[in-house]
């Protein structure tokens, strides 16, 4: 498997966010995450139909997974906000990646069945002002080696941490500050 490299757009939306993604995916970004806690179902919709029909498989929902009835995206990541699938899912679920926010090495360890998880704070954070690493890079390395999960770095993640990464064991990295600050 290779390092997959994922953006995760800003709490709000910005300004022509659908061409912002396809940007982002025509340069090297492999899957983007729509994560914008505050917006409806309706505003969200509006941003995905912005986005051609070849892109949608490579964004992942963070909110209003029925959407995924509508609009052919190729994921849903569970967070916080959406601890669980939503009712009715499982017909869906053998064609989109499903994946899950974690912060702490039992909830990695509690993820088996996921597509992959996020593990987060890997490094201080560029849009969270103080949001603090939180983790030991020897821990680190040692839980990864024996991970029955892919896990993806998040938190202060740049492309200048990449090498660093990899050599830890994680299978990629989601960037949010980097793309969008």
């Amino acid at each position: 498997m290779s390092f997959i490299r994922i953006a995760f757009t800003p709490p709000v939306p910005a300004d022509r966010e659908a061409e912002r993604i396809c940007q982002l995916l025509d340069s090297g970004v492999d899957l983007v995450h729509l994560r914008h806690p505050g917006i409806s179902e309706e505003e969200a919709a509006e941003i995905l139909s912005g986005i051609p029909r070849e892109y949608l498989g490579r964004i992942t929902l963070h909110d209003h997974f029925r959407l995924a009835e509508r609009h052919p995206v190729g994921g849903i990541h569970l967070n916080r906000r959406n601890p669980e699938e939503p009712e009715g899912f499982a017909p869906m679920a053998g064609r989109i990646r499903r994946s899950r926010s974690c912060h702490t090495f039992e909830e990695v360890t509690s993820s088996r069945g996921f597509d992959y998880v996020t593990l987060s704070p890997v490094f201080d954070s560029i849009s969270k002002h103080g949001y603090r690493a939180a983790f030991d890079y020897d821990d680190l390395k040692a839980f990864l080696a024996g991970c029955p999960v892919g896990v993806i770095a998040l938190g202060g993640v740049t492309p200048a941490h990449e090498s660093r990464l990899i050599g830890l064991g994680f299978r990629g990295a989601a960037m949010l500050g980097h793309y969008w600050a």
